[in-house]
């Protein structure tokens, strides 16, 4: 990690598993029978996220392939276990089950809490890994691209907290994700990426007019409330007639 964030130049393509993404994902949810059929390619992937050279890579692509490797690890543990309607009735599915990524055995704890946190520093983080679950910031039709990484994450900060699923005003109380609740110093620590005074402040960089409003009218410190998180599996509903499909090309994400 220290070694690709001082100076790393390597590049990681996750095209195929963006390909997987743009036939597999449908607004955020993710179509697990297709998943398993193609199952074969995401094993392919996977085996090439395992040789990965961590430490020669560039470091928006160390944290692209971390973050993307993330989500693939998250749907397979869910064709691992397909009678499952929450990933949380999988035991030690993030803090025991092990994922080869980069040559060594790592956690999806590890990933998230050892890894992107403490060495990116940026809370923007929360907003592109999917925990499979249906209050998680949900999956986008393509992979992080390392060329690209903060263009995305950019646009995926925005699209969750412009989401009134997960932030919205009622009764001049803001309603927030528990994400804010679970790990609001990310988003307030000095030295973090876009630290804000508040929570509530750095939410109204992205959320909609009346957000920022409310948030500007209470110098920073509305009131806030946190929203229950639904944690049933973030499966797409069945389509009726669906053959085996083919995978689409990679789609590219915001520019």
């Amino acid at each position: 990690m220290r070694a690709a964030l001082a100076g790393g130049t390597g590049r990681f393509d996750s095209d195929d598993w963006g390909r997987l993404l743009a036939s597999g994902t449908r607004e955020g949810l993710v179509d697990y029978a297709f998943m398993e059929r193609h199952r074969s390619d995401l094993q392919a992937y996977l085996a090439r996220v395992a040789a990965a050279p961590l430490g020669r890579l560039a470091p928006g692509q160390l944290l692209a392939l971390l973050a993307n490797a993330y989500n693939a690890s998250t749907v397979q543990a869910i064709l691992d276990h397909p009678a499952v309607r929450s990933i949380r009735d999988i035991p030690g599915v993030w803090s025991e089950a092990r994922h080869v990524i980069g040559g060594f055995d790592l956690t999806l704890d590890d990933v998230e809490h050892r890894l992107l946190r403490p060495y990116f520093k940026d809370p923007r983080v929360h907003f592109v890994l999917n925990c499979a679950s249906r209050s998680c910031a949900p999956l986008p039709p393509w992979a992080l691209d390392g060329d690209r990484v903060e263009a995305q994450m950019e646009e995926r900060a925005r699209a969750f907290l412009s989401d009134p699923r997960r932030v919205r005003i009622e009764n001049g109380t803001l309603l927030l994700s528990r994400y804010f609740e679970w790990y609001g110093r990310d988003f307030t620590t000095q030295g973090w990426v876009g630290a804000a005074p508040t929570v509530a402040a750095y939410v109204a960089r992205y959320a909609g007019p009346q957000v920022a409003a409310l948030v500007a009218e209470r110098d920073g410190r509305p009131p806030v409330r946190f929203l229950d998180y639904d944690w049933s599996l973030n499966a797409a509903p069945a389509t009726e007639g669906a053959g085996p499909g083919g995978l689409s090309p990679a789609a590219p994400g915001p520019p």
